[in-house]
């Protein structure tokens, strides 16, 4: 009797203690794309430094939501709430904005922002001209204020190539840095990766496959946090 009465004790105790999960699951998804509100085109980032920042109204103690921004400029949470939202993006590399009352409602939704960058690369080309991959281009200011602290030519073996996740090359020809930084003009820019100099030729050793090449600008702007890369399209060679 005493093993009966401890094996109902038990399971009296399991029950009480395992409660149904009555939490809703999330009912809504969004996706949507960060777009230059000159141009109409896509800004690029880097997929490992730029989020967008979003609070959940409705809450006593909202906490930050960090929505990852792919390198592409877009992004997608398929794992959301429907309900109300403000939206942020800070340290980036776009001038900073936030967008208040976002209503996401059950099922599929999409969302854009437009945003003003701090630098647009202008006719951007990346080739390869026999061992070395070259890049042209010129830059334009978001504002008036921005200047340039740096460009680069960034390489990788996949797609996610950008400041975060690139090659570290050699010879110098892919790098400009400028101290202090210099005036946004009309100049002509030109960045160099000379794939089969010594230090370079093990990074691109495989042929029949594609390498990955993006243009990057680094802008000078006071008073705005953090300043990420912006980017040329991404470009693929094969080798």
């Amino acid at each position: 009797m005493k093993k009966l009465g401890l094996l109902v004790s038990c399971c009296l105790l399991a029950l009480t203690s395992c409660e149904i999960d009555n939490y809703d699951a999330p009912n809504a998804s969004i996706h949507g794309s960060f777009l230059d509100e000159k141009t109409g085109e896509l800004v690029g980032t880097d997929i490992q430094e730029c989020s967008l920042t979003v609070v959940e109204l409705g809450f006593a103690n909202p906490e930050n939501q960090g929505w990852k921004i792919m390198n592409t400029g877009e992004y997608r949470n398929n794992m959301v709430f429907s309900g109300t939202y403000d939206m942020r993006v800070e340290n980036s590399n776009c001038y900073p904005f936030e967008e208040k009352g976002v209503v996401v409602k059950k099922g599929d939704n999409t969302k854009d922002f437009k945003v003003t960058p701090y630098l647009r690369i202008v006719n951007p080309s990346i080739k390869k001209e026999g061992s070395k991959i070259v890049a042209t281009f010129s830059l334009e200011g978001g504002k008036a204020e921005v200047k340039v602290a740096s460009v680069q030519l960034f390489a990788f073996s996949d797609m996610w190539v950008g400041n975060s996740i690139k090659f570290g090359v050699t010879g110098g020809n892919d790098i400009l840095n400028f101290s202090p930084s210099v005036d946004v003009d009309n100049t002509a820019y030109r960045l160099e990766i000379d794939c089969a100099s010594e230090g370079n030729k093990d990074l691109f050793k495989y042929t029949g496959k594609n390498y990955y090449f993006r243009i990057g600008a680094k802008a000078d702007v006071n008073n705005v946090g953090t300043i990420r890369h912006n980017y040329s399209p991404l470009v693929a060679i094969e080798f």
